[in-house]
């Protein structure tokens, strides 16, 4: 690939320009001496630098113009896209001049139009397959209540029948009252940009009452819990700082097995805090385990468990607005450990390292 001199446009407009004007007024003045002496024409002088300027004018004219084209050829190009890109088309790319010469902001023009292109391209195909994943898990639940609800309206069941089939009509709802909650919470988080509230939390308190809360989950399946958490105090939103907490936690228990016991330590750093929640269940591949942040992502493991894989893609996004981070360490069949890390004060835009064991 052949070396290419990249300069700021004003620089290389003022310097193609005056080589212009050194070009043309030489070639003028060449022309006008070719007249005088070599052809016989004699000039006065006052004609001759008429004659000069005249030449110099129209040929600067027409050097200047063809010059404009390497300016504007940037331009053209992403104009011509962004043609295409109104009409639906995302898969549009610029490709960079090759030119041996050419201007930064040219450059910054089109780095930036792929860049926003490329961008446009993953939100199109992310509308998609959200659009068609919710329409999935819709459908769903949806096909069963229509279902059970016809053979509820036929009549001539058993009391035993016409209970069972009632409960499935019922879980099913919830089921599909749930996924709207959370497409709602997720919608209005993606709506968010900053953090409107800012209060003294206690984390160590908040997440012993979360479990509290789901305790007629974990009473199910005679799951215990192994908490040791010491004073955690944080200035952050609390509702959205409960919502991780009830997350993670129903998560461990959707995938514990019956009689497990489910971890939770905290630590306290200088500028942060750490927070693992650790399962004893079936554990994620290490292969699955990027993907487990993204929306409707269910690995196969969880196909047992009736979810959305809206849970964690909200934990992620309060992450987000909150300054923190989650990360996930896993093995299979040796359980789940969520990690948290949240910054002392949410208002502080920091990085936050997670310790890892």
């Amino acid at each position: 690939m052949k070396k290419q001199f990249i300069l700021p446009l004003r620089l290389y407009h003022s310097l193609t320009t005056l080589l212009t004007l050194a070009l043309c007024c030489g070639v003028s003045s060449l022309l006008v001496y070719l007249l005088d002496d070599l052809l016989g024409v004699a000039l006065e002088l006052p004609l001759a630098l008429i004659v000069c300027s005249l030449l110099t004018i129209i040929s600067g004219a027409l050097l200047l113009a063809w010059e404009a084209g390497f300016y504007i050829r940037p331009a053209q190009a992403v104009v011509a896209a962004t043609g295409r890109i109104a009409k639906g088309d995302f898969t549009v790319r610029v490709p960079q001049l090759e030119s041996r010469v050419t201007t930064e902001e040219g450059r910054q023009l089109v780095a930036n139009f792929n860049r926003m292109a490329k961008e446009l391209q993953s939100i199109d195909h992310l509308q998609k397959g959200f659009t068609g994943s919710v329409s999935h898990e819709f459908k769903t639940p949806l096909s069963s209540i229509v279902g059970f609800s016809e053979i509820l309206l036929e009549g001539g069941l058993s009391e035993t029948e016409r209970r069972e089939y009632t409960e499935l009509v019922h879980e099913e709802a919830l089921r599909l009252s749930r996924l709207a909650e959370n497409l709602l919470r997720l919608s209005r988080l993606d709506a968010q940009a900053i953090v409107m509230r800012h209060e003294d939390i206690a984390v160590d308190e908040q997440i012993r009452q979360c479990v509290i809360l789901l305790a007629e989950r974990w009473e199910v399946k005679d799951i215990s819990f192994a908490i040791d958490l010491p004073s955690l105090p944080i200035e952050s939103d609390p509702d959205l700082t409960k919502q991780v907490w009830l997350n993670l936690i129903d998560n461990a228990v959707k995938y514990s097995e019956t009689g497990s016991t489910i971890h939770i330590t905290g630590e306290l750093g200088v500028d942060s805090i750490c927070v693992r929640i650790r399962d004893e269940g079936i554990g994620i591949p290490a292969e699955k385990q990027t993907h487990i942040f993204e929306r409707f992502y269910q690995c196969d493991e969880s196909h047992q468990e009736k979810g959305h894989g809206l849970g964690l893609s909200i934990v992620k996004r309060i992450m987000e607005l909150l300054g923190g981070q989650i990360a996930c360490q896993s093995q299979p069949g040796q359980g789940t450990e969520m990690i948290v890390a949240l910054p002392l004060d949410s208002s502080k835009t920091c990085l936050l390292s997670i310790p890892r064991k």
